[in-house]
């Protein structure tokens, strides 16, 4: 099993030098694909600076120090992606996941009350034993809920609870954050959505004169989430 690449071969939405390491880790197969996410070695040496070395990493993961989503994660090969939380505990710390201009992804510093929750976004929705409903979202996650969510909106978390506690819907006015496209990194407003009668995805019109897949589009309404340190991402 390769558990490690060349840096040149990961992929471009890792944020780190490209010289200035001839090896990198490659992320484990997971909630994130590997084209969409950082392995946590990356993020917390190369990005976040908590060590220098990978076996200091892998000491700080050892220890049971580096949260993701609420829980503990141990493996530096460990994907996070988009809208992750990261906490660290020890140095009073919260990071989450977002895109740059660029489309990189990128650790922004939360508040404590802001790294109490976790946007998903629902991808999919599968009928189970019982005519009960399954709720697919973006990270992987799956529950089973009859809370009124179409496909497309967001889903708030509680990390605490684990559970549902509001919803954000991709309708006329939203605010969302666009995670691919020209316009990535940024956020806008809807102006109409386009619901396809093919197999294509829907398409999204903004106010701000222009259109994108609704792929890209993730609804945050009035979120309280740290966009005021992505390159160009304010509204």
């Amino acid at each position: 099993m390769i558990t490690k690449s060349k840096r040149q071969m990961i992929p471009r939405v890792v944020k780190i030098p490209r010289k200035e390491y001839f090896w990198g880790v490659s992320a484990t197969p997971g909630a994130h694909k590997k084209d969409e996410s950082i392995p946590l070695l990356h993020l917390l040496r190369d990005y976040l600076k908590v060590g220098d070395k990978e076996r200091e990493i892998s000491r700080i993961l050892t220890n049971g120090l580096v949260h993701v989503d609420g829980r503990v994660v141990r493996q530096k090969r460990f994907a996070v992606g988009f809208m992750d939380l990261i906490a660290i505990p020890s140095i009073k710390k919260n990071y989450r996941i977002v895109y740059d201009r660029l489309g990189r992804l990128i650790p922004v510093e939360e508040t404590e009350d802001a790294a109490k929750i976790k946007p998903r976004k629902l991808v999919n929705k599968v009928t189970i034993k019982g005519g009960k409903v399954m709720l697919v979202f973006h990270d992987g996650v799956n529950k089973v809920s009859d809370i009124d969510i179409s496909t497309g909106d967001v889903a708030i978390f509680n990390l605490e609870k684990k559970d549902i506690e509001n919803v954000i819907r991709l309708k006329e006015g939203a605010k969302v954050f666009l995670t691919g496209g020209n316009h990535v990194g940024t956020i806008s407003t809807v102006k109409s959505v386009e619901v396809s009668k093919s197999s294509r995805a829907n398409l999204v019109q903004m106010e701000e004169d222009f259109a994108t897949v609704e792929d890209y589009v993730f609804p945050i309404g009035t979120l309280k989430i740290n966009f005021n340190d992505i390159p160009g991402g304010k509204a």
